[in-house]
């Protein structure tokens, strides 16, 4: 099956089998193709009546967006089995939900990502809808949610209400940071080695201009502000994918005004242009204070990571990693982050991006299924804002505007730092803070450009 032509991806998780057909997208290249997916867990068997419920997601199995909606796709369905292997989901009247996950390809596009919404509610009858990170905006996602009076919970980034104590009607849940996470530890660990204090210390902020960077560089600049930073007149917050004319004359402003550090939330592809102008201009900040593109394995590897020295020394912020050391628990089962990343690794052999978020979404739609006993609306609306979530990105709680409360908590600061594994240079994003889990106590600062493997800093694992 040629996935480019395909509209529509069905995946039913039944309960009678382990072995089902998943069509994915491999990351490095858009291939077409069918594997057979198998998942080791223990059953729990059940005498109790069945039903069968419906949770639903659109998702970027193709386009622009496919690397993302093609792992997520590939967790979803791994929760889901785990779901249906611990016998479903417990109700009050007895009766256990088994879990059918309908995934729909809007090809990386939001027109077909609002439209798959609409099937996903009005044909599948789907009782909870799984976000994507990237097709469907955020303020889509919130207007529909609302409008269809159905939960949604994923990882929205940015939404006007969803930090809002009075946002009654708010149907949004977000196990995902705010526009503010980023800006605070960034900033509170550049102020910590080049404290405001030691003169006129400016910053460069960058965005693409989408709502999200947006709010994201407007939080960050005011906290900058309030800590005394001055702000790069340079700063480009409206740039377009790919330019490489504005990034040119972003890298030269930032340059002649000599700003100590870069802020900015560039895609991929723009991480790469970004760091390789840097270096042709021969720009040396202090600090890169850096998210989206340079964040996320192992789309970063292959274009931030893959510059290979160039990366060195980059500082990052997401809210999952691969080596958090957090442990879930789902319909009272212990849902290991290690579990789940080995079990990944194994039949990617590669590393996760957003595992951990994909999987937490499915975890809180189970225990607050459970929670409410039934599967009403209100009463799982109701369940979200109450409960309590032990997930593989840590504790979560939502606020009435659907914000996860200890999202500043748990944001992680991370850097790009070279490992010497099994004898090879292999670029690793190494968690800095918090420093209960930090995976390394070595910082690259002040930054510099690493001309070859001879003269940067390695660091031998285990560390």
């Amino acid at each position: 099956m040629n996935l480019k032509n395909l509209n529509r991806t069905r995946i039913a998780i039944s309960t009678i089998t382990a072995v089902v057909i998943v069509i994915v997208v491999i990351i490095v290249a858009v291939v077409g193709g069918v594997l057979l997916l198998t998942h080791t867990s223990t059953t729990t068997t059940t005498s109790s009546k069945t039903i069968q419920i419906v949770f639903g997601a659109t998702l970027s199995m193709t386009g622009s967006l496919s690397a993302f909606g093609t792992e997520q796709n590939w967790t979803l369905y791994q929760a889901v089995s785990d779901i249906n292997n611990f016998g479903g989901i417990p109700l009050a009247n007895g009766t256990h939900a088994m879990v059918n996950l309908i995934v729909l390809n809007d090809a990386s596009d939001p027109t077909t990502a609002s439209a798959n919404l609409a099937t996903l509610v009005s044909t599948d009858h789907a009782v909870v809808i799984l976000g994507e990170l990237g097709g469907v905006q955020d303020s889509t996602a919130a207007s529909f949610a609302t409008e269809n009076k159905i939960p949604y919970i994923g990882p929205v980034y940015y939404s006007a209400d969803k930090n809002n104590s009075n946002a009654a009607t708010n149907w949004v849940f977000a196990p995902f940071q705010n526009e503010t996470n980023e800006a605070h530890i960034f900033l509170n660990w550049f102020s910590k080695i080049a404290p405001a204090s030691n003169g006129n210390v400016t910053i460069a902020f960058f965005g693409e201009g989408d709502p999200a960077a947006l709010a994201n560089n407007q939080a960050g600049e005011a906290y900058a502000k309030q800590l005394g930073y001055a702000i790069c007149s340079c700063s480009n917050l409206q740039f377009t994918p790919g330019d490489t004319s504005a990034m040119t004359t972003f890298i030269q402003g930032a340059k002649s005004a000599g700003a100590e550090a870069v802020y900015g939330l560039p895609v991929p592809s723009d991480a790469v242009l970004m760091a390789t102008t840097a270096k042709s201009l021969n720009y040396v900040p202090k600090a890169w204070l850096m998210t989206r593109g340079t964040a996320v394995a192992p789309f970063a590897i292959s274009s931030i990571g893959g510059v290979g020295n160039l990366s060195q020394g980059f500082t990052t912020s997401f809210p999952w990693n691969a080596l958090v050391p957090y442990q879930g628990d789902m319909l009272g089962h212990t849902i290991n982050n290690s579990q789940i990343v080995s079990e990944y690794e194994a039949y990617w052999h590669q590393p996760p991006t957003l595992e951990g978020v994909y999987y937490t979404e499915v975890l809180v739609a189970a225990d607050a299924i459970q929670s409410a006993g039934n599967l009403t609306n209100t009463a799982i609306r109701q369940a979200l804002l109450s409960g309590t979530f032990k997930t593989p990105m840590g504790t979560v709680n939502f606020a009435p505007g659907g914000q996860w409360i200890q999202s500043q908590q748990y944001i992680l600061l991370m850097q790009w730092q070279n490992r010497v594994v099994n004898g090879a240079v292999t670029p690793t994003l190494q968690i800095l803070e918090p420093q209960t889990i930090n995976t390394t106590t070595y910082e690259y600062y002040p930054f510099e450009w690493y001309a070859n493997s001879t003269n940067q800093p390695t660091i031998s694992c285990p560390c």
